[in-house]
Parts: structure tokens; sequence; C-alpha cells
């Protein structure tokens, strides 16, 4: 019996795979665009962190991905420093990388399913030799979501970068019905962000350290989500934690941070 040939992808899946991985990114960079220049962002107790992203030294941002809407947005107007993110060596991933590159943001492929040690290996060595910032979804490409998997822990021992939790919530937003429940934040709309408490794996440490640090970074993680979430409503600590407004300009892209009693500041925060 012959050999049953593979079958060709119908014309309409294999234009709508070409438009999702040549039309999507442009369109999912214009959306966040769009979003963070029409929006009002109240920023959290962040202000040391965003020094840091302003002074241009390396880091190391862990984001949920679910968040992964408006992070590169974030990236971009707060410092513009040179940051290498890891996508998934899949079809998700090429449009990811197609979409972040429009931000001016690089990518090693890798997942913790496939090529994560190889995509390590590779921000690791793009780190030492360029001083770039890097940056992982620590539940993707597949969850389970919001659980702290060990490769960001990994990755700040052998660099010796802080690990620098990121989140974000809107008062209006859609949660899609996906394994993540991404946000997708609406527009002319208020964005509250938060950054967390660095934290840093020492180069000795064990395995048994090396899990408790992990527990601490998925602590954190969850703590800022949680004021992010609630800001809007009844448990919100809007009056416990210091906060400002950020205002990107529509035609420049630029920040400007304005405090609640409208005193207008700027981004040179000292670092201690």
């Amino acid at each position: 019996m012959d050999e049953e040939k593979p079958r060709k992808k119908s014309l309409k899946k294999r234009i709508n795979r070409w438009l999702f991985l040549n039309v999507g990114p442009y369109f999912l960079w214009l959306v966040s665009q769009f979003v963070g220049r029409t929006s009002k962002w109240v920023v959290v107790d962040a202000e040391k962190q965003l020094a840091v992203l302003h002074s241009g030294k390396p880091w190391i941002c862990a984001f949920w991905h679910s968040r992964a809407l408006l992070t590169p947005f974030i990236f971009k107007i707060e410092g513009g420093k040179r940051v290498l993110v890891m996508v998934s060596r899949s079809e998700d991933g090429i449009f990811t990388a197609r979409a972040l590159k429009l931000f001016g943001i690089e990518c090693a492929f890798g997942s913790s399913t496939r090529g994560g040690k190889e995509a390590l290996a590779d921000m690791k060595l793009k780190h030492k030799s360029e001083n770039i910032a890097l940056a992982i979804t620590p539940d993707g490409p597949l969850g389970p979501a919001e659980v702290m998997k060990p490769g960001v822990i990994a990755l700040a021992k052998e660099t010796g970068l802080g690990i620098y939790p990121l989140s974000y919530y809107a008062k209006r937003v859609t949660r899609l019905k996906s394994w993540d429940r991404f946000v997708i934040v609406h527009p002319f709309n208020t964005i509250v962000a938060m950054a967390g408490n660095p934290i840093y794996v020492p180069a000795d440490a064990t395995l048994e350290q090396m899990e408790q640090i992990r527990q601490q970074v998925q602590q954190e993680m969850q703590r800022i989500q949680d004021v992010v979430e609630n800001w809007f409503g009844p448990n919100s600590k809007r009056d416990e934690i210091p906060w400002f407004y950020s205002r990107v300009s529509p035609w420049t892209g630029k920040p400007v941070w304005t405090r609640p009693d409208g005193e207008r500041i700027y981004p040179q925060v000292k670092i201690e």
C-alpha cells in the first residue's frame, strides 16, 4: 500500500497563517501604543524601580503571561533599556517575536517545554557581552497560570541580577477565556502598574535555597497582583502605598509624572 502523502493546508488556513504572522504583530503593536498613549497611568510604589530603568542598569523582569500586552510598552516608555525576552519555539512565539521587534525588543527562543536551557544560556551570554536587560514570563508558555517556574531563579543566580516582578491592571479590561485569562486593556482608561521589590539569588545558592527564593518571588508577584487588581475596589491600598500619575504623550511617547497633589516630578530619582 502506498504511503499517504501529507495533506497540504487549505488555502484559507495558509492565508490565515500568513495574516497572523505578518499582519497580526503590527496590529498588536498599534493596539498597545493606542491603549498606552490614550490612558492615564497610576504608578504604585515604584520610584526606585523606575530609577533603575532610567539609569540604564540591567535587571531581570518577571511578569505573568496574562500581562504581556502592555509590558513591552512599559519597557520602552519608561527608560528605553535594551531588553532580551524569552519566547517559545512555536508559531505563537514567532508572532510574539515579530511584535516585540517593533518595540525594539530582542528575543531568545525557548521555553520550559522546549529549548529552555539553550535560551537561558543565550540570555546569560547576551547579558554578559552586551549588558542587556532580561525578561521572562515564568508561567509561560502553557502554564499553569501564575505559577513560578524555576528558570528565572537559575538565570538570576548565574547573572547576579535582581529579579523585578511587574504587573498591571486597569479600570476597564476584558479577560479572555484562555489558559492564562489574558488581560485586554481598553483604551482611554486608567491603568495601574506596579513593580515589586527586587529579589537576588546568591551565586552559591543551593537547590533548597533556590526553591525558597522561588517561593519568595511567587509571593511578591502575587502581592503586587493583588494591589493592582484591587486598586479601584473596596480593598484598595491607595491610602497606604505611595503612588503617582504618569501621562504618556500621544505624539512623543514620553511620560510626564505628577504626584496626586498636582506636583510635577521627573524620572531622576536617587538610587540608594
